[in-house]
């Protein structure tokens, strides 16, 4: 199982419960999931860990996750669990942050071009 895909299947999950045509249009999931296994950023490993933590406690195949998720009782995990919920969206936070934070050159700064030989 591989964390890009559970990552993957549980944005698209979320996404599904969004019901803004807008945002919908403007999300990439696996944009999003990618980044965020790529990113390697520990607090965001543990978010999905934490998402098949919960996966696997509600009695679903673990094997399971990384496939498409749907139906009444991946639902009824939503209900009952609201950290699978604040999981998913704290890994959409994170991968924003960690976009954003990265070092970037300054706009005044020259850029360092290797000399000619």
């Amino acid at each position: 199982m591989t964390p890009t895909r559970i990552a993957f299947h549980a944005l698209q999950y979320r996404l599904a419960t969004v019901t803004d045509s807008f945002t919908n249009s403007r999300f990439n999931a696996e944009q999003v999931a990618t980044t965020a296994v790529e990113s390697a950023d520990p607090h965001i490993d543990g978010l999905i860990r934490q998402i098949t933590e919960i996966w696997t406690r509600a009695g679903f195949d673990p094997a399971e996750i990384t496939e498409p998720w749907y139906g009444p009782r991946i639902d009824q995990v939503f209900r009952d669990d609201p950290a699978l919920l604040d999981a998913i969206d704290e890994i959409i936070r994170s991968v924003h942050r960690v976009q954003f934070s990265r070092p970037r050159r300054r706009l005044n700064q020259p850029q360092h071009r290797p000399a000619h030989r």
